[in-house]
């Protein structure tokens, strides 16, 4: 059940597709990630926090890009933000979120999942159990059937953690003076960063490395004001798994006025 018709594009590499298509923006390895998606069946994802009880119009653009990466035989990993919900991503943003209740985040979890069937194909027999301590692996139910996506919900592994066990195995990568060059904290650095939302980049490149440890992810994308928080988990990924993975952005839908489209910006 994907509507990309067969004969979309005369390339047969999807790098190639979505280049020829104007979704790429960035990525931190051009030529690496175009062989890897030219030579084997790769497991990516993408994350969606559960700010709301829908997605937007801007979040379609990540869909589209994942029902092509399906199309070209490669293995969508949707993560639902249960987790990262409950702390706040700063990225493109002015203002501090509104906190929710697990309740609520939990409900509107699950209404993105019924959208996401509308436009992709799942394995609806593939589940993932945290062990519960950072560095510690956790299991899957089954390796996920050839060309099916897969769901997770961040939730799993972050909400069991300790914090100081945590802090010191995962924040000990994490230079203060390099997350405040990010972008996604200049710009909120004259209004105020709380420091519930500065654990939010820590949380997201953890994600990226329980993702490539746990389920062989080997690719991140996402939105422009993505990046700082991707190439965070890239690093975490090859510092603490020794591991090379990868990240591609892509651009926003913008209104009018060049803002950010939010769940929660109205």
């Amino acid at each position: 059940m994907n509507p990309i018709p067969d004969n979309i594009s005369k390339h047969d590499n999807v790098f190639d597709v979505l280049k020829e298509r104007g979704f790429i923006e960035q990525t931190t390895h051009d030529d690496e990630i175009r062989e890897l998606l030219g030579k084997e069946s790769v497991r990516f994802y993408i994350g969606f926090d559960a700010t709301a009880d829908s997605l937007h119009v801007g979040h379609f653009i990540q869909i589209i890009i994942m029902m092509y990466m399906q199309k070209y035989g490669h293995t969508p990993i949707v993560l639902i933000g249960g987790g990262t919900t409950m702390v706040g991503d700063p990225s493109g943003r002015t203002d501090m979120r509104q906190l929710m209740t697990p309740e609520v985040i939990e409900e509107n979890g699950r209404r993105f999942e019924g959208l996401f069937r509308r436009f992709m194909e799942f394995d609806e027999g593939f589940s993932y159990t945290a062990s519960g301590r950072t560095l510690e692996k956790g299991s899957i139910s089954k390796e996920p059937a050839p060309g099916k996506a897969i769901r997770i919900n961040n939730a799993t592994w972050l909400a069991p953690l300790n914090y100081i066990e945590f802090i010191r195995d995962i924040g000990r990568h994490f230079s203060v003076n390099n997350m405040l060059r990010a972008e996604c904290f200049k710009q909120r650095m004259e209004k105020g960063l709380s420091f519930l939302e500065f654990n939010y980049m820590l949380m997201q490149a953890y994600d990226f490395m329980v993702l490539a440890r746990d389920v062989d992810c080997k690719m991140q994308f996402g939105g422009n004001d993505q990046w700082s928080n991707i190439i965070s988990g890239a690093d975490l990924a090859r510092r603490e798994l020794g591991k090379q993975v990868y990240g591609m952005t892509f651009a926003l839908l913008t209104t009018s006025e060049g803002i950010k489209m939010g769940k929660t910006q109205k």
